[in-house]
């Protein structure tokens, strides 16, 4: 299979993860910093981006020079039912929100943790107008230490067993009972 890394490389893009944290203050401890924890004991490169807004957000995924790239922040719900889009502590990112960003996602291979970001509509549209290449999400709403317990299992298969998004995912969610439904979309399906 060689080494995952060289795909990335020859793409242009870095082997590793770019992660952006959109903190609240209410928020139970940093994502952001566990998992920069989990990728130096592994010896994976990262950085940790925090976003305040959703153009930041926007903007921050698509200038990631790595083609893998971590959103961890919170989901939001129209009604406390239906997911709206992603939380940060000015705005939220609704698909109405992205709209003049077609395509600024094309490449990047998005792991988001916010409670039910991984709404069929809202999936299809990071996958399909924005362009992202894959895209994990959860249908549930995990809790804080469930979401990380995913994270680490899941880069651990990417990095260290399986070596491709999917592959990684899927065996995430062979052997792992996935009680808050971590989704994979992809850019291809149709």
């Amino acid at each position: 299979m060689g080494n995952p890394g060289s795909m990335v490389r020859a793409q242009g893009m870095k082997r590793g993860v770019r992660i952006i944290e959109c903190p609240d203050r209410d928020d139970p401890g940093s994502e952001g910093r566990l998992l920069q924890e989990v990728f130096r004991l592994m010896n994976i490169r990262c950085e940790l981006v925090r976003a305040k807004s959703i153009e930041e957000l926007i903007a921050a995924v698509s200038d990631s020079k790595y083609k893998y790239v971590h959103v961890s922040t919170h989901g939001d719900f129209k009604d406390n039912k239906s997911f709206r889009g992603w939380w940060s502590p000015n705005g939220t990112g609704t698909r109405r929100a992205f709209a003049q960003h077609e395509g600024a996602f094309a490449r990047k291979c998005l792991v988001s943790t916010a409670c039910r970001s991984g709404a069929q509509r809202f999936g299809e549209h990071v996958v399909g107008f924005l362009g992202a290449q894959y895209y994990i999400a959860p249908k549930g709403c995990p809790s804080w230490h469930n979401a990380a317990l995913f994270s680490h299992i899941f880069y651990f298969k990417l990095f260290r067993t399986k070596g491709t998004f999917a592959e990684a995912f899927r065996s995430y969610a062979e052997v792992y009972k996935n009680p808050h439904e971590f989704r994979l979309f992809r850019k291809d399906a149709r």
